[in-house]
């Protein structure tokens, strides 16, 4: 019987989840990005970790991690290329919260189930608007 699959950790969702070329006539033709595989682009081609620090945040092996890459690159240039729609869903993941510290009242909390990127994060407790990561 084949091992489990792990679950990826993903740190946020994105805010927009399909793309359309513009100025084609035909049906669109789709490609899938899974949500592992966006936060694999955001983790190595955004923040421009190294893949051992990008499978670390992942909670994955390095060579998953380079599988899911590959895969998700393949899938965008091919979109892109072939005049195809992205629509980003599914996959096998788990959101990992965040531990947040309000610079206005020193109020700690955590924050889950949020969009990239997310700019409104207003204390719970006193509303201001400034915060500190204090990581996952």
């Amino acid at each position: 019987m084949p091992r489990p699959r792990k679950r990826r950790r993903v740190g946020f969702l994105p805010r927009v989840t399909y793309f359309q070329p513009v100025g084609l006539d035909e049906e669109f033709r789709e490609e899938l990005i899974t949500v592992d595989e966006i936060e694999a682009l955001r983790l190595k081609d955004m923040q421009g970790l190294d893949q051992e620090n990008c499978a670390e945040h992942m909670d994955i092996a390095q060579s998953t991690f380079q599988r899911i890459l590959t895969s998700a690159r393949k899938k965008l240039s091919t979109a892109i290329l072939e005049g195809k729609a992205i629509r980003i869903e599914g996959g096998d993941y788990k959101l990992m919260p965040y531990k947040l510290e309000c610079d206005d009242c020193g109020h700690d909390w955590i924050k889950t189930n949020w969009s990239y990127p997310d700019d409104a994060i207003d204390c719970p407790r006193c509303g201001g608007k400034g915060k500190k990561w204090r990581g996952r």
